[in-house]
């Protein structure tokens, strides 16, 4: 616990030290070519090998395919359907990138489908890899590997993480290929990849500092720069020294929050109005008067700016600062936990005396 709360205050410090000077990045690290786009390809196959940690007789789908698949290698069932509890369904999920060619190999994600308990250990056998189109691009196989463990016995079962799904890294191989075609015959199209007036304004800036002086914003997130500003017919390089561009983007102000590890993630831009606080035996006040004075860092009047009180323990004084470090600093010594910590954030929100975007995880 005093780990977490050791790494949040670092989160905190650093959130003002080191985004106090932000750093440029590339275009290509924040935008792409409207064009070049990922395609998600889908199939079902069966994983063999099973340790007996298959499907049971209840999932009626993976007996008839595993039927089916026995007929068409020429073994007869002999009137009734194939049964193995060495055997599970699966889905198999795979991302196709763009300008991926014939031969090429994809990673794909295998996630049983029945009450298989495990996959350990299994093989999944050909399985077709379809677009949304119904149209096979890729073919998967291969050794699943998974991070989990299970065990069990006649009293009891271990497992540990997730058994049932598995990571086959460069388990398909792409038999067609998505052709990508700049339908903007007259522009290069940019597309960021999260809408922003700030950062597509300031991308349109840095573009045309660089050369490009006919490039303008459509809209929040796109960017055209016309094919005439191109010094040479080389679209590819010219796209690469697009990409290359650097800026400086926006500022976050978003506060992400993952109760279940007791992470919270905190933007630069996000500000904290005065207020005053209780949560269990923990109380806090935050107010405007943080200029010089005291040495508790308040000001004429004597008064601290930020005051933690928790009942049965010494009370601790902080300067204040405009953004929410303050806040978690105060916790943090009191030794409030991640709980405490998300379930005052999440009040403060509410109170609208945070300003920034919760996104709970």
């Amino acid at each position: 616990m005093k780990n977490i709360i050791s790494f949040i205050l670092l989160m905190s410090l650093c959130t003002t030290s080191l985004f106090a000077v932000s750093l440029p990045v590339r275009l290509k690290d924040i935008s792409r070519i409207v064009e070049a786009r990922d395609n998600q390809l889908v199939g079902y196959g069966l994983v063999v090998g099973l340790r007996n940690t298959g499907d049971s007789k209840a999932t009626v789908f993976t007996d008839v395919a595993l039927t089916n698949l026995m007929r068409k290698m020429g073994i007869s069932p002999g009137g009734r359907e194939f049964y193995s509890r060495n055997v599970a369904g699966v889905i198999v999920t795979a991302t196709l990138p763009p300008f991926v060619k014939k031969g090429q190999k994809i990673s794909v994600t295998v996630s049983s489908l029945g009450d298989s308990t495990s996959l350990l250990g299994g093989t999944l056998i050909v399985t077709p890899l379809k677009g949304v189109d119904l149209r096979t691009y890729a073919l998967a196989q291969g050794t699943v590997i998974i991070g989990g463990l299970s065990a069990s016995s006649l009293q009891s079962r271990y497992t540990k993480n997730q058994t049932t799904v598995g990571r086959i890294p460069d388990g398909a191989i792409v038999e067609e290929e998505i052709a990508v075609t700049f339908t903007d015959q007259h522009n290069i199209t940019l597309v960021l990849n999260e809408s922003n007036f700030v950062n597509v304004s300031k991308a349109v800036q840095a573009i045309q500092e660089n050369g490009f002086p006919g490039a303008q914003a459509i809209d929040a997130n796109t960017i055209k720069v016309p094919l005439e500003d191109l010094e040479s017919s080389d679209l590819v390089a010219a796209i690469a020294e697009l990409e290359n561009i650097t800026l400086t983007p926006d500022p976050s102000a978003k506060i992400v929050i993952n109760p279940r590890t007791g992470t919270i993630i905190i933007g630069e831009m996000v500000r904290l109005f005065p207020v005053a606080l209780t949560h269990g035996s923990v109380s806090i006040k935050i107010s405007d008067d943080g200029g010089g004075g005291g040495l508790l860092g308040g000001g004429g009047s004597g008064e601290p700016a930020v005051s933690v009180d928790e009942t049965g323990s010494r009370v601790i004084y902080l300067n204040p600062t405009s953004t929410l470090s303050s806040l978690v600093n105060s916790l943090n010594e009191i030794g409030a936990s991640p709980k405490d910590l998300i379930s005052i954030i999440q009040a403060l929100v509410e109170a609208k005396a945070l300003i920034g975007e919760l996104k709970i995880m």
